[in-house]
This record gives C-alpha cells, sequence and structure tokens, in this order.
C-alpha cells in the first residue's frame, strides 16, 4: 500500500456533513473512482485527489476544528468501502463516513488541494468526461476560483460556445495559468542543428571526461560538494543536437546554480547514445555506484522502444537500479521522456513527419506510467513527463525524438521541479512564455486539440485556421463551414461529413484514415496528406498540386488525370502507379516509383 504524507503540519478538520442533495451533486465521475480505486485500475493517489475534490468544492462539508499532521496509509477496510458504494452495495452516506474517517487521521488535506489542476490532468487522463470536466470549470467560476480577464477570444463571439470554450482549450488555460490564445505560426517552422534540411550534428562541441562521457572532470569523492546528482540515458540525455553547456544536464547545473545558493551541487552527464535501461543499469551498478552520487536520475523510454526492448523489462530494470540505491544509499528518480507524439501538442510539419515511426510509445510509455505506483514503493520519485511540450509554440524536436537548446532546457527545468521540494526545501514551478517577439498572437484561431466534441453541428460556421488535432469529430456535420487552414492532425472523423465537400484545399488530413471517402475530382490543392493511404482510391480528376504526400501510399492506381503539380512526395509509395505525363518540378527524392 503507497503512503501518502499530508503536506501541512495542521489539518483543520472535525467532521462531515452530508448535504441532502448529496447524491444528486456527486458527480459520476467520482463514483467511477472510487470503483477504479478499488479494483487497482487507478493509484491511491488519484483516489484520494478525487475525494479532496469533493470536499474542497463542498460536496462534501467540512466543518473546522484541528487536528494534528500523520502520515499513514488509506486501511484496506476504506478500500473495500469504496468499491462497495461503486457497485452500490452500500448508500453514500456510509461511504462518506468513510471518508470523515481519512480526514480525521489527515490522510487526506483539503488545504493542499489544487482544484483547478487537479481535474484539468483528470480530463488528460482521461478519468473524465469533456462534460463533467466542463461542469467543473464552470462550478470554479461561479465561486470565482476561475477568473476570465481575457478578451482574446472575443472576436469569436459569432461562434457556439461549446467550441470556443471547450475542453481543450480549458485544459490549455488552466495548465499555462494563462488567458491562452494560440498562435499557429510555428508550425512551418523547421528545425536543423548544424545544417539546413541534414539532421547531422556534427557541429557541436562535445568534451570527454577520462571516463569517458560527456562533460568535465570530476573528483572520484565528493570532497567539497554537498550534492552530486548523475543523469543517465540515451542520446537524449548525452545531448545529439546540442554544445556541452546546452545538454539538460548542462541546464540543470546552471538552474542549481541560479536558484540554490547555499550549496554546492554538481551534475554530472553519463548519457550515452543508444543506451537502454538495461546498459544503465549495468553502468550504475558497476561504475556510477562507486562514485560517491546522492541521486541518480534515469531519462527513458525512446531507447527502449527502438530497441524493441519489452516494457516490462524495462520496468524490472529500473526496479533493480531503486533497490540497488536502497542498498547503496543513494537515491533514484525515474522520468518517462516526451516524443512528438505524446500528449497534446500541436506539431509541426517537421514533427508529424518524423514521428510516425514512434506510434508505438504511445502504449509502451503507457505502461511505464501505469508501473509508477508499484516503483514509488522502491524509488525516490517517478516523474512523467509525455505532456511538459504540449503548450510550448515553438518547434522543438528536430527529429523523432531529439531537442535542441531550447526544448533541453525545459526539460531541466522539469527535472529541477521535481527535484527541488525533495533536496532543496523549495518549489519550483515551470512557466513559458506562449509567444515570441517574431511572433505576435492571432487572435481568433479556435483550438479544440484533444477536445470530445462528437456529434456536434458545425454547419455555416467559421473555422478557419481551427485547431482540432487529436479530436474527437465523429458523427458531426460540417456543411457550409470554412475549414480553410484547419487542422484535423490524428482527428477522429468516422461517420463525419467533413470530407464530402469538393474543396478540401491547404486542409492539413495528416494520419487520417480516408478509406471511406470519396476524392473522386476533389480539390486537395495545398492539402497535408502525409502517411495517408490512397491506395484504394479513384483519384481521377483530382487535384493534389502543392500536396505534401509524405509516405503517402498511391501505388497501384491511375493517376494519369490526377494533377500532380509541385507536390512534395519523400517516401510516398507510387510503385505499380500510372503517372501523369507532366510531372514538372516535382520532388520525388526517394519516393517508390517501380
Amino acid at each position: 500500500m503507497k503512503y501518502i504524507t499530508v503536506s501541512l503540519l495542521v489539518l483543520f478538520v472535525l467532521g462531515l456533513m452530508i448535504p441532502n442533495a448529496f447524491a444528486e451533486n456527486v458527480p459520476n465521475w467520482i463514483k467511477n473512482t472510487a470503483g477504479w480505486w478499488a479494483t487497482d485500475a487507478i493509484s491511491e493517489t488519484e483516489f484520494v485527489n478525487a475525494i479532496e475534490f469533493l470536499v474542497k468544492e463542498n460536496i462534501i462539508q467540512v466543518n473546522v476544528s484541528q487536528t494534528s499532521e500523520t502520515s499513514q496509509s488509506v486501511p484496506d477496510w476504506v478500500k473495500n468501502t469504496a468499491g462497495w458504494w461503486a457497485t452500490d452495495v452500500i448508500s453514500e452516506t456510509e461511504f462518506v463516513n468513510a471518508i470523515a474517517y481519512l480526514i480525521k487521521v489527515g490522510i487526506i488535506s483539503i488545504e493542499s488541494s489544487k482544484t483547478t489542476e487537479l481535474i484539468a490532468e483528470m480530463w488528460i487522463n482521461d478519468y473524465i468526461t469533456d462534460d463533467e470536466f466542463l461542469a467543473g470549470v464552470e462550478h470554479l467560476i461561479e465561486k470565482e476560483i476561475i477568473t476570465i480577464q481575457s478578451d482574446s477570444i472575443t472576436n469569436m463571439s459569432d461562434l457556439p460556445d461549446w467550441l470556443v470554450n471547450n475542453a481543450g482549450w480549458w485544459a490549455a488555460k488552466i495548465f499555462t495559468n494563462s488567458d491562452f490564445d494560440f498562435e499557429p505560426g510555428y508550425v512551418k517552422e523547421e528545425l536543423y542543428p548544424c545544417n539546413e534540411f541534414s539532421q547531422e550534428s556534427s557541429c557541436f562541441k562535445i568534451m570527454y571526461n577520462s571516463y569517458g562521457f560527456r562533460g568535465n572532470e570530476f573528483q572520484q569523492q565528493k570532497h567539497e560538494i554537498d550534492f552530486r546528482i548523475f543523469t543517465v540515458g540515451g542520446s537524449t540525455t548525452f545531448g545529439v543536437g546540442a554544445d556541452d553547456d546546452e545538454t539538460w544536464p548542462a541546464h540543470l547545473q546552471q538552474i542549481v546554480n541560479e536558484k540554490i545558493t547555499d550549496k554546492e551541487i554538481e551534475v554530472i552527464n553519463f548519457g550515452k547514445s543508444e543506451s537502454t535501461t538495461e546498459f544503465e543499469y549495468e553502468l550504475i551498478k558497476n561504475k556510477i555506484s562507486s562514485l560517491d552520487p546522492d541521486l541518480i536520475i534515469m531519462y527513458d523510454g525512446w531507447n527502449e522502444l527502438r530497441s524493441q526492448f519489452p516494457a516490462e523489462k524495462t520496468i524490472r530494470n529500473w526496479e533493480s537500479v531503486c533497490k540497488l540505491g536502497k542498498n547503496k544509499g543513494f537515491d533514484s528518480i525515474i522520468i518517462v521522456q516526451p516524443l512528438p507524439l505524446t500528449g497534446h501538442r500541436v506539431l509541426t510539419a517537421q514533427e508529424i513527419t518524423n514521428s510516425f515511426s514512434n506510434f508505438p510509445y504511445l502504449q509502451s510509455s503507457q505502461q511505464y506510467v501505469d508501473a509508477f505506483e508499484e516503483l514509488d514503493t522502491v524509488c525516490t520519485k517517478t516523474a512523467d513527463f509525455r505532456r511538459i511540450f504540449d503548450y510550448v509554440q515553438e518547434p522543438i524536436f528536430y527529429d523523432g525524438g531529439h531537442t535542441m537548446s531550447f526544448g533541453n532546457k525545459i526539460v531541466a527545468e522539469n527535472v529541477f521541479s521535481v527535484i527541488s521540494p525533495i533536496y532543496f526545501g523549495k518549489t519550483y514551478s515551470v512557466t513559458h512564455s506562449l509567444y515570441t517577439e517574431k511572433n505576435e498572437p492571432e487572435t481568433g484561431v479556435v483550438y479544440a486539440v484533444g477536445a470530445d466534441l462528437s456529434g456536434r453541428n458545425f454547419d455555416n460556421l467559421n473555422l478557419q485556421n481551427a485547431v482540432f488535432d487529436k479530436a474527437d469529430l465523429s458523427n458531426t456535420s460540417f456543411k457550409n463551414a470554412n475549414i480553410d487552414g484547419a487542422r484535423f492532425v490524428f482527428a477522429d472523423l468516422d461517420n463525419s461529413n467533413l470530407l464530402d465537400r469538393t474543396n478540401l484545399s491547404d486542409v492539413n488530413l495528416v494520419g487520417i484514415d480516408l478509406s471511406n471517402i470519396s476524392l473522386k475530382g476533389k480539390d486537395l490543392t495545398g492539402a497535408n496528406l502525409s502517411y495517408v493511404d490512397l491506395s484504394e482510391h479513384d483519384l481521377t480528376g483530382t487535384n493534389l498540386s502543392n500536396s505534401i504526400l509524405w509516405r503517402t501510399n498511391l501505388s497501384s492506381i491511375d493517376l494519369s488525370s490526377t494533377t500532380l503539380a509541385n507536390v512534395f512526395s519523400r517516401y510516398a509509395n507510387l510503385s505499380e502507379s500510372k503517372l501523369p505525363d507532366s510531372l514538372a518540378n516535382n520532388n520525388f527524392n526517394l519516393a517508390k516509383l517501380t
């Protein structure tokens, strides 16, 4: 059973009074949460957070008195009670009596709740629906816990409220602690380490120490160093694509030097390209453990995917490191790293084209995170970094997972936010400017990333440049809607009439399933159809001028009457297809033509 430490020295709690409308007021997700916890589908921490929400929002009412702090686990009988309530074996009253016990003994901390972040986290992790999330937001607005001060969306007043104030936009507003206005200009920008259009990174300065790892020399024993941190991982920790002082461990050293002035802290980079957790465990056991470490940070995930390393084996390697640390006297922190496809980030075109081989990481990384509760019993801390770039409106990745100095600094800031409360007694919040000097915000862009808008009617709406990445748009209608420049990257368009129209120019349809859509005679000028399978389509009279066909499957079809002027079809499959007579100004570099 995981132990939960109450963060405040004194909790002001005595008892609970149950409102008459308790049964009607408790959101369904709370009851679901109780059931999930009872069956170990979620962690104890997530369950306690949900109950804190009930108390914080006065659905369960609390009278004030004083009780001392405690640190203990939730008793098994409370877990049984949660399961019984979830299956209607006991009443809400009996369940609340169990919760009253948790509050009285200090296991649930009311004052430490961060309600807005809590409900946003629950939405992001699919524990609650869009409707439940938005109902929570509305309640917090009524109680003035959330305030609306921005006029950033006033020029969208002709759009329905359910679209403008969708769950994706509210999550962005909460997580950025801002009035969040999305500026899409950065999605066309590209990053290259050294030379344009090349991922080659030999131009960067790399210095190795006598141990064969990147960075300055250091003494085997700490001597005048108060706290020594080793970072291990693959090339993303080593810092491919960055100078010596621009890797994330180097940025972490700079942040520590700036923020912690009363201690001498040393950050040592033991990242190695292509290493997996198996290599890292041996490295830690045979070398790092003898170098007087206080803390070892493991930053992993991508190489395990590329090496087809079983998720369970990765988890066991992390566990072995943490157990080794307990025996050898060092702490261990496990971090699951971000890749372009993780989270709700609106990707650049370059990030999209470089990310498709990493689709399996969505599943394996979730397996890692699901193991956190188990790992937390032996490790000092676990951290999920898959969403740290969600709302950063700048290019981040220059290939399938490497970042340059800007991205590395964000990683370092998030690492510091994890370790600072544990070792330095300070809370550090990561904040990022939403805009840059070169990009002034363009108000009026609908931002609905990850939102559930299924069954909605978008007829006649102005959706120009709208962002619907990863949104559920199934069973929707878009008759006469203006979708010029709109993005539907990885969106669910099942049974939507969006693609019934003739003009689909400049629409981003990356990775969309078009198997049941007729594209015959349609205008797809400037459309992005990367990674779309068109091999079964009749493209007679279809205009694909200026379109992006990166890795698009166009095999075995008749393209003789299809307009293909100025297309970008790198790595496209055109084998056994009948091409038009004129193919002027087309980029077929690395395309399969035979």
